[in-house]
């Protein structure tokens, strides 16, 4: 992989591999590994704790843009948590 490919070091991207993370076990998107949608509940819903940890930890220190991307992603995130807890109940 030549450097030209290799995503910049920063928050931004950070969080953006932990909310990709979050989709793939909510089956929104491929596991890259196997190229199948896999649910589970359990570590989507720890992938997204996680992003609260990360939110009161790193209160104070985000700049606007960095509020506004995890702000919108943990909202977005729990409502697809709870759809997909909601349809695995029935």
């Amino acid at each position: 992989m030549s450097e030209q490919q290799v995503p910049q070091a920063n928050f931004l991207n950070f969080l953006s591999g932990l909310g990709s993370q979050a989709l793939m076990q909510l089956g929104e998107i491929p596991n890259p590994g196997s190229g199948q949608r896999e649910l589970n509940l359990p570590f989507a819903q720890y992938s997204i704790e996680l992003l609260h940890v990360l939110k009161a930890k790193t209160e104070g220190n985000r700049d606007e843009e960095e509020e506004q991307y995890l702000s919108t992603m943990l909202a977005d995130l729990g409502t697809r948590l709870a759809k997909a807890q909601e349809a695995a109940e029935d």
